[in-house]
């Protein structure tokens, strides 16, 4: 700008201050000050708050407030929860270093102490033969100090347990017996009630009980833990043989089951090779005896098959010959001259044959022919 409009700018200024002060009156009384009797430039009146709307307002306050306070307070749960999440999550990130650190020493000393033990090894002298020798001996030694120990251990705790009263007898039961009695056959076991069931030996046993000679087999049971049980398969007696004044039972296979005083309806055997003395229970006919025998059992399976019933018929087969085995039947009053043991089942038919037509005769019967060629015949005897 130029100075002359400078100067005068100022001038004018000048004058308007001293114009103001010469028009400013000083008041001699004091003015109360009032809106509503003066008028204030740049002011406005403000109403005062009615006493509702300002309860309402601090009860807004209020209720912003405590909604503020809940809504921090749950964040400060929620930090506090994380912030106690975090610390385990550390706390077992901690433990677990712990432990992979520990294993991890333990693995280092473990491989360092082979690796002490492999250089010693390799910068020890090499062993000589009779070393070796002496240190596989040391082990083997070792080895069989251990399993003798726990093998006398394992021993004396099973011996122990048998040895208690929990495993005495209190019962022995008899099964299969239908010629002996159950009192018998246990005097014959030698068992006794309240012994040990684990003191005896069966082998002992069972011979001792077979000393009877109907017995033919034994099974002896232990029923722990105090129960013995005896099976026992007897022998038959099916054939008799005359011993002086009395008779000698014999079953099939040629046993000698008893000699008795008493005579029964089973067949008589004569013609035996086998010499009184030595026909006594227990004893068995000599082996020609039991030869013949089983072609006598033959005979008799052959009578079985006839419809006449001729088994229970015989009642003595001599054997002297067993070419020629003679039958004698006491109830028909005849004999058959048999042969030997071919063609039996022929022989039989021609026996029961004989019988129905020469019923009322006493006499023998021929069989001991060639049945090809030849007829059988009955002679009567005079």
């Amino acid at each position: 700008m130029p100075r002359k409009t400078k100067e005068n700018l100022r001038r004018s200024n000048k004058n308007s201050k001293q114009n103001k002060t010469q028009n400013i009156k000083p008041s001699t009384k004091e003015e109360k000050f009032s809106f509503d009797e003066e008028i204030v430039i740049g002011l406005k009146r403000i109403d005062e708050p009615k006493s509702s709307d300002k309860l309402k307002k601090k009860e807004k306050r209020k209720i912003k407030n405590n909604k503020g306070t809940k809504e921090k307070s749950k964040a400060l749960d929620k930090r506090k929860n994380e912030n106690k999440i975090e610390e385990d999550n550390l706390v077992i990130k901690s433990k677990y270093l712990e432990n992979y650190e520990q294993k991890a020493n333990q693995e280092k000393t473990l491989k360092n102490k082979t690796r002490k033990n492999k250089n010693n090894k390799n910068n020890s002298k090499p062993l000589t033969k009779k070393q070796q020798i002496a240190i596989r001996k040391k082990k083997i030694v070792l080895k069989c100090a251990k399993w003798t120990t726990l093998i006398g251990i394992i021993a004396g705790t099973i011996i122990g347990m048998m040895l208690s009263p929990m495993f005495n007898i209190t019962n022995i039961y008899v099964e299969g017996n239908s010629k002996i009695a159950s009192e018998t056959i246990i005097s014959l076991s030698k068992l006794n009630i309240n012994e040990n069931i684990f003191k005896f030996r069966t082998s002992d046993t069972i011979k001792s009980i077979k000393e009877n000679a109907y017995i033919d087999k034994v099974e002896i049971k232990r029923k722990l833990p105090n129960e013995v049980g005896i099976k026992v398969y007897e022998r038959e007696a099916t054939f008799m043989i005359s011993v002086g004044n009395g008779y000698a039972y014999i079953n099939n296979q040629g046993y000698i089951l008893e000699i008795t005083g008493v005579k029964t309806s089973i067949p008589i055997l004569e013609g035996l090779k086998t010499k009184n003395e030595e026909i006594k229970a227990g004893n068995r006919l000599v082996q020609k005896d039991l030869e013949n025998l089983e072609d006598v059992l033959k005979i008799m399976e052959a009578a079985k098959s006839i419809d006449t019933d001729i088994d229970e018929l015989i009642t003595k087969i001599n054997m002297s010959n067993n070419s020629n085995y003679i039958l004698t039947l006491e109830k028909e009053k005849k004999e058959v001259y048999l042969g030997d043991t071919s063609n039996l089942s022929t022989k039989m038919l021609w026996i029961s044959e004989f019988l129905e037509v020469e019923k009322k005769y006493e006499g023998t019967i021929y069989l001991n022919i060639n049945l090809n060629n030849e007829r059988p015949y009955f002679r009567e005897k005079v």
